[in-house]
């Protein structure tokens, strides 16, 4: 079983590794950096990772769509696992085999939206709280033989074409932006707030960068609030 994994990412240092490490398991690693200036694809490059920058020294929504639709189209692969850094997919290689041979060639997820005071020390695994989030059911592993995956803006939802044969089994889908204290995402925002480019502006967005600071901390802590430990049998 051949799967192979493509990463966005921009200055993930404090947690590239464990995303890396996770993806390895599974085969191939690609990451394509947006320009990080905190060493986040030096760390990839000496975990085995295959990186290349992208797009230009902004944040833009074009740039990420020419990746997230088209880097996987020359791949070999069984399946390709499209996404984030901060999205962790939990599956196995015996039960992706299996939905091969079944002929599947694209699975629907079920999204968790991870809210914790506490980072991961050696497996985001860790973490276990959250709750469900529809918005992050994406649809991130499917055959390259597909037509097109067709990502809209923020790639949370698609229009994939090709032989689509859907899997019965839904997979995890774990998203991991919101971890480590508030404190943490706002100072993110923050960051992401000066990346944002002219296009993202004009067509607004990524907004949720722009969310006025007091008004971020209460969806934080009422997104904690809400959140509920899991059972670790859902991380597999």
């Amino acid at each position: 079983m051949n799967v192979e994994t493509f990463l966005i990412s921009w200055n993930e240092a404090d947690t590239i590794e464990l995303t890396i490490k996770h993806y390895l398991k599974f085969g191939r690693v690609n990451l394509y950096d947006n320009y990080s200036t905190d060493g986040t694809p030096e760390i990839a490059d000496k975990l085995g990772a295959f990186v290349e920058s992208y797009g230009t020294h902004e944040l833009n929504e074009l740039e990420y769509l020419k990746i997230k639709n088209h880097a996987w189209k020359k791949s070999d692969a069984d399946y390709v696992i499209v996404c984030d850094v901060d999205e962790i997919l939990q599956v196995d290689l015996q039960t992706l085999k299996e939905e091969k041979s079944k002929g599947v060639t694209i699975f629907e997820t079920f999204g968790w939206d991870i809210y914790s005071n506490k980072m991961p020390k050696k497996d985001w695994a860790e973490i276990q709280e959250g709750f469900h989030n529809p918005s992050f059911s994406k649809k991130v592993i499917f055959s390259p033989k597909l037509r097109g995956i067709n990502y809209d803006h923020g790639c949370h939802t698609c229009i994939p074409n090709g032989d689509l044969r859907y899997s019965e089994t839904i997979l995890p889908l774990f998203h991991y932006r919101n971890v480590g204290g508030v404190e943490r995402v706002v100072n993110r925002h923050k960051e992401y707030r000066k990346r944002m480019s002219k296009y993202n502006k004009k067509y607004k967005l990524t907004t949720h960068y722009l969310t006025e600071e007091t008004k971020k901390r209460k969806e934080w802590q009422k997104c904690l609030e809400k959140s509920v430990t899991f059972s670790p049998d859902i991380m597999y």
